[in-house]
């Protein structure tokens, strides 16, 4: 539901710079018709991250020009992202209505009348200016996204805002940038907090790549048929269980779960060229990757590493073998999965790695 600029900040002083400058440009995109060239990105794509749709992404035909010229008018929102987006807002339905008892929601996009009246216009010169009509909707939802994330960018570089740039943005459209900006981030709890993920979650049935450098998908960290399921990520033994644990046999080998670049390859035990045990503190030697998107995945108790840091993987490089040193009572692999845009994971951004395998097409 786009509440995107409907916050009391008062439209947060106006539509933005960078807002402003596509609605300018719009004209000269819209000219060369349904079955012209697309629109073209920025020349800096610097961090990009947006996705293209993959080969038979359940687009419906007749939004698909739409999808991909929102898709494409800045490096962070691809067409998957649009389509992901409107999958959870309204099934492609561009009569959806929804009244939550505050500010009812409209269309494809779901646009409120406040939101509208700053980011409609009649984008496909039908003479229809209308939330119920998908192709002006479906580029407004591409400006209004754009300008988000640009918003959220600036405010993460002025350290009033934490996370994800497009959690953020995300967030910001369905409850308005005043609830992001109270919070320092992403809600920690209600649908604000939910948002992000359901639309992440939907991103597996459209982009043409899930996560990393080089287009990369996901695959699982060690072979199938390889291991067994053992402590999962929840409470245990009276903490909490930040990761999946995966048995398997010591010298199974273990993959980059997604492209990546290595941030961390070291011993975090006070010794690993042993096993250790469950009086032994630390992960022994363990491996973190960051896949971009604001993704880190990390692999403990490894018996040994083979990559070193700064190191760009392909999806499915070995990285090391299956172990058991460091807080390790037989040969496993500890699988970790983080969100929340720091390069370096924490524990307050760990992730259900099971959960997430599965939300991006990982048979698990």
């Amino acid at each position: 539901m786009s509440t995107g600029g409907t916050e009391s900040t008062a439209k947060f002083a106006g539509l933005a710079v960078a807002g402003l400058a596509l609605l300018l440009c719009l004209p000269c995109l819209l000219c060369t018709g349904l079955g012209g060239a697309a629109v073209s990105t920025p020349e800096d794509t610097t961090g990009a991250t947006g996705h293209q749709l993959r080969e038979g992404a359940p687009v419906p035909g007749a939004y698909l020009a739409w999808v991909l010229r929102a898709g494409n008018l800045c490096p962070e929102i691809g067409p998957a992202e649009i389509a992901a987006q409107i999958d959870l807002e309204s099934s492609w339905n561009p009569n959806a209505y929804a009244d939550s008892g505050e500010v009812p929601a409209k269309g494809i996009a779901q646009f409120t009348d406040a939101t509208w009246a700053s980011w409609g216009r009649d984008y496909d010169g039908d003479g229809t200016n209308s939330a119920y009509d998908p192709e002006d909707a479906i580029l407004a939802q591409g400006l209004l996204m754009c300008d988000l994330v640009a918003w959220a960018k600036n405010l993460v570089a002025a350290g009033r805002l934490r996370g994800d740039l497009l959690d953020l943005a995300w967030a910001a459209y369905y409850a308005g940038r005043g609830g992001v900006e109270s919070a320092g981030g992403v809600p920690a709890a209600g649908p604000a907090h939910d948002y992000p993920g359901q639309i992440r979650t939907r991103l597996a049935r459209y982009a043409a790549d899930t996560a990393g450098p080089g287009g990369a998908g996901w695959r699982l960290p060690v072979p199938a048929g390889a291991y067994t399921l053992s402590s999962g990520f929840g409470p245990r033994w009276g903490t909490f269980h930040y990761g999946q644990d995966f048995a398997a046999p010591a010298g199974t080998p273990v993959y980059a779960a997604a492209a990546g670049v290595v941030i961390e390859s070291d011993c975090t035990s006070p010794y690993c060229d042993r096993p250790g045990g469950l009086n032994v503190p630390g992960c022994g030697w363990t491996v973190a990757i960051n896949h971009g998107d604001g993704l880190v995945t990390r692999y403990c108790h490894l018996r040994v590493t083979r990559v070193t840091p700064g190191q760009r993987l392909a999806p499915g490089e070995v990285i090391g073998q299956v172990g058991s040193t460091g807080n390790s009572d037989g040969a496993h692999l500890h699988f970790e999965v983080h969100r929340g845009g720091d390069v370096w994971p924490t524990e307050a951004n760990a992730i259900d790695p099971i959960q997430f395998l599965r939300s991006v097409g990982v048979a698990v």
